[in-house]
């Protein structure tokens, strides 16, 4: 399999839910197509010198969607004008915003990783740290899934993991934007 990616395509932008492989599958998918690897989340928890918990907790989810749009608009731009290719993963949340979604749909390649609810519930029942999650696991992503699942449809492609190894799920990437 050819491990590159078109040259009109500069960066690819991962959404989905929490749970979904986001972090994981773009941190494999930088270095299998080697280039770079933007984690959005990591990046605001680096500028705040918090855990994006403590920062919901601290500021609330309004105060964290700005730094979010902060940081997003500022890496997607550094890696335009510098022309560096990356795989950048957004935070479930990150696309809710439609200056953030129509700037990333313009200016990235942007894939929906679509896990089943159950797979999510799985995945995210084993973290405590999860900020949108408080109370009833199940019911909670349900409700984030509903209300999010409208923006995650405008993405450039939509792939189903379920039932695909991480190493697979690059692969399929890779595969489609070829």
């Amino acid at each position: 399999m050819n491990s590159e990616i078109s040259n009109n395509i500069k960066l690819i932008t991962l959404i989905g839910m929490m749970g979904s492989g986001k972090t994981t599958c773009g941190s494999f998918l930088a270095k299998k197509l080697e280039i770079s690897f933007v984690d959005i989340d990591s990046i605001i928890e680096l500028e705040e010198n918090l855990k994006i918990s403590k920062i919901f907790n601290k500021f609330g989810e309004k105060y964290f969607r700005l730094i979010e749009e902060k940081v997003i608009f500022l890496k997607v731009n550094e890696h335009l004008e510098q022309n560096i290719k990356a795989v950048i993963s957004l935070g479930g949340g990150g696309f809710e915003s439609k200056k953030t979604r129509e700037f990333l749909l313009n200016n990235s390649k942007v894939i929906w990783l679509n896990t089943d609810i159950k797979v999510l519930n799985k995945r995210v029942g084993k973290a405590s740290n999860r900020p949108m999650i408080k109370g009833n696991i199940e019911t909670n992503i349900e409700m984030l899934l509903n209300k999010r699942i409208k923006n995650y449809k405008k993405a450039h492609l939509k792939i189903n993991t379920d039932n695909l190894s991480i190493n697979d799920l690059c692969d399929k990437i890779i595969e489609d934007i070829s």
